[in-house]
């Protein structure tokens, strides 16, 4: 059994002041949940109440005030240090992964957060049937791994463009020394200076308060994607205006010349919208725009930014690729969702089953070669094509600059990218001139 050394009155007067702190950000936590009532709301308080619970259990202070009232519970205190440590970061881990959307976004991220989140459950079980003098070194050691994972990954994530994601790696990048302070306090036979826990006290706070406050600005983009449009969103399907979506578009480029990396671009069209007029009017139309634009968003994932270049013309940009095939599952589902019947309401005010005519393109975008219009109307070009095709989704094959059917692409492991507009030989001749002949409407 660790026995914990005396608290002084001013540790106890520091440390239930720290605990008095973070009970104020998982009740403003408790608070949001139960507005919002959401699965993400609970994963967070259930997050932020883990990660007070092992600063407060570290900080010694349950010790302090329970030991003369129960001398027994100390095994279970102990027990709760070893065990809170690494689930807490096990928990945190895939929270990590929800929130940067890892499935959809890198495949190391993915892999490394699932063997993270693994292992420190598994590690913290396992702890408890270690020698007594193991236990929470090893619980420690697992804690801060898991913690070092994830701001390496965070900062991963923001390079690749999520900018919300540099707050959370700050917010890791804190706790870091903060859990190495927490651990040392607890395993000291001497407990440190009181200005080094104060230290430590408030660099918990900070960092349990930074990373509640990410998350919980990614729970609430997801929640209001669709409501109050700002001004840089097109007012009737909430996304990214035609100008902010290239700013978008251009700023990925940028990143890209930089660090090299691989993603995609993609062009979801709706074709002849005024044969529907008749039926529908303006108004209906509109409500197809928007449950169009919800459908597709529903699919690619809120971190990869969507707008709408035109009216029929949506654009969604992948900042990163998990995979190419993982590209074409995703196009696929998206199809397959947008040619499900539509209810709208017709100009006679009865329901109608509306069904839209789409064609999804998917074009490769690397290393910044190609300049915005580019991009655009090759993508736009490719999903005019996927129009005839049963599946309604193109993606333009890179070694013979053709666009082929989603379904039937034999991508492979990586999809390697032409790298300039004069590669791809007298096959891609005829695709580059439908492209260049291609013009935005009007």
């Amino acid at each position: 059994m660790i026995t914990l050394p005396a608290m002084s009155a001013a540790e106890i007067m520091l440390w239930s002041a720290t605990t008095g702190a973070l009970s104020l950000v998982v009740l403003i936590a408790l608070f949001d949940a139960a507005l919002s009532r959401t699965k993400a709301a609970w994963q967070l308080l259930a997050y932020l109440l883990g990660c007070a619970l092992v600063v407060t259990l570290l900080g010694g202070l349950p010790d302090a005030l329970l030991d003369p009232l129960w001398p027994a519970g100390r095994d279970w205190l102990v027990g709760a240090q070893v065990l809170l440590g690494p689930l807490c970061g096990a928990l945190g881990s895939y929270g990590v992964s929800k929130w940067l959307y890892a499935s959809r976004r890198d495949r190391m991220i993915r892999v490394t957060l699932a063997i993270v989140t693994g292992s420190s459950l598994a590690g913290g079980l396992l702890c408890l049937i270690l020698p007594g003098a193991l236990r929470l070194p090893v619980s420690a050691a697992l804690s801060i791994t898991a913690m070092a994972f994830a701001l390496w990954l965070t900062v991963r994530a923001a390079q690749g463009g999520d900018s919300l994601a540099w707050g959370l790696a700050a917010g890791c990048l804190i706790a870091l020394p903060a859990q190495f302070g927490l651990y040392q306090i607890a395993l000291a036979s001497n407990r440190p200076a009181l200005g080094i826990q104060a230290w430590v006290a408030f660099a918990s706070i900070v960092s349990t308060g930074l990373t509640g406050l990410m998350i919980w600005r990614r729970n609430r983009q997801i929640r209001h994607l669709y409501k109050s449009p700002a001004s840089d969103r097109d007012r009737a399907t909430g996304l990214l205006s035609s100008l902010s979506m290239l700013q978008k578009i251009i700023a990925s480029q940028l990143n890209r010349r930089r660090n090299g990396s691989d993603g995609a671009l993609m062009a979801v069209m709706l074709f002849e919208p005024e044969s529907l007029l008749p039926q529908i009017g303006h108004t209906g139309l509109n409500e197809l725009y928007t449950e169009l634009a919800l459908r597709t968003r529903r699919h690619t994932g809120i971190i990869n930014p969507a707008g709408r270049y035109y009216d029929r013309c949506f654009l969604v940009l992948f900042e990163t690729m998990h995979s190419p095939d993982w590209l074409a599952k995703v196009s696929l589902r998206t199809a397959s969702s947008l040619r499900v019947p539509i209810e709208l309401t017709s100009l006679s005010g009865e329901r109608v089953l509306v069904r839209a005519d789409v064609g999804i393109g998917i074009i490769h975008v690397a290393e910044g070669a190609k300049n915005v219009d580019e991009l655009v109307h090759e993508a736009q070009a490719v999903a005019t094509v996927a129009r005839s095709l049963p599946s309604r989704t193109a993606l333009l094959d890179p070694r013979t600059g053709q666009p082929v059917a989603a379904e039937t692409a034999e991508l492979g492991s990586r999809w390697q990218p032409r790298r300039s507009a004069s590669d791809g030989g007298s096959k891609s001749r005829s695709f580059k001139k439908s492209r260049a002949e291609f013009s935005r409407p009007a």
